[in-house]
């Protein structure tokens, strides 16, 4: 395939960010069999083009900071190295928060909320990443 047709549609590629932590970039690159957007997968692990340093495949919904923010890098490449790089996942919650058992939907066996706000500090990422380990998706380099 040509470089021009990468990520076209068509091609049956679409461009995904990826974020270096070593250098605080975004690139976009074409990858395949994406599935469902937003859904947790395995992290793609390739290198920077900018720095040579690796660069892991995020999530359409993370938003880079500033180049100059050294903190909120921190807690990109905590949260990223950690298999946790801005996908959307789900936790589940008790039934209690439905009411009382007699006003609970019938053949409900379980509910869950998608996990909201992001951490923000370093102590909040040590915080999210013991709570969230186990949905973790694991790191794959991808030779290019």
């Amino acid at each position: 395939m040509h470089d021009h047709q990468r990520g076209q549609p068509g091609t049956g590629q679409q461009l995904t960010k990826f974020a270096c932590l070593d250098c605080c970039s975004v690139f976009k690159r074409a990858v395949t069999d994406v599935g469902k957007r937003n859904v947790p997968r395995l992290i793609e692990v390739r290198r920077c083009p900018a720095c040579g340093g690796d660069m892991y495949l995020m999530s359409s919904d993370f938003r880079a900071p500033r180049k100059q923010d050294a903190k909120a890098w921190a807690v990109v490449a905590a949260l990223t190295r950690a298999g946790l790089p801005y996908f959307r996942f789900r936790e589940a919650l008790p039934l209690s928060v439905l009411g009382h058992p007699g006003r609970r939907p019938k053949g409900v066996l379980g509910i869950s909320s998608t996990v909201g706000r992001w951490p923000e500090t370093l102590a909040e990422a040590d915080d999210f990443i013991a709570r969230y380990r186990h949905q973790a998706m694991p790191l794959v380099r991808v030779d290019e």
